[in-house]
């Protein structure tokens, strides 16, 4: 039999799942609290003990889907490197691909996210999400070197994550000021250092 703590936790998902639902098939805008509620099963009071209004559940439900969508890239990324055996910056290249292939997946999930990718950086998502936490240690240490401290390494994980939700939401929602095919290139291939030729 579940415990309170369980019960609290599983009434908290019904009404994340309830508002993706609603969120995703209408829109934020046309949903109100009471359709949430209703599909979730519980009372209105229920949504209160766990949410401010409905733009705190949709807060939420960013930092989980963007936490789910970096969490599995990441997982998918290191399989790959652990098979082909690629290098630190292959591997945010592949990394990169992924996240932006995951995006381009589902238009209403990108579109629900709409360049908030990096909410699953938020304390609260490393909270929620400790799995985040797990790969965000792996990736900084590929990144971290002589030249790039920890701190560093961190801030540009955080900077890939937010330029592909400000970049590629756009590029896959409205496809300016470019389409994202134009842009692949370009996101994966970030890490790079333009190369320089002597004359």
């Amino acid at each position: 039999m579940p415990t309170a703590a369980e019960n609290k936790h599983l009434k908290q998902l019904r009404i994340l799942d309830a508002a993706t639902r609603l969120f995703l098939d209408r829109s934020v805008t046309d949903t109100a609290i009471d359709d949430v509620v209703k599909l979730a099963g519980v009372a209105k009071g229920t949504f209160y003990l766990y949410f401010r209004d409905k733009y705190d559940l949709l807060d939420q439900i960013v930092m989980r889907r963007t936490a789910s969508l970096f969490t599995e890239s990441c997982r998918t990324a290191r399989e790959r490197a652990e098979a082909e055996q690629l290098d630190a910056v292959e591997q945010i290249e592949f990394l990169t691909d992924e996240i932006i292939a995951r995006l381009r997946e589902d238009r209403k999930v990108t579109a629900l996210i709409d360049k908030r990718f990096s909410a699953c950086f938020s304390p609260q998502a490393m909270e929620a999400y400790p799995e985040m936490q797990t790969h965000i240690e792996y990736l900084t240490g590929l990144l971290t070197t002589d030249d790039c401290t920890v701190e560093d390494a961190r801030k540009r994980l955080y900077v890939l994550a937010d330029m592909i939700g400000c970049v590629c939401c756009d590029a896959i929602l409205s496809a300016r000021p470019y389409g994202i095919d134009e842009l692949i290139p370009t996101c994966s291939r970030f890490w790079r250092r333009p190369s320089t030729t002597t004359s």
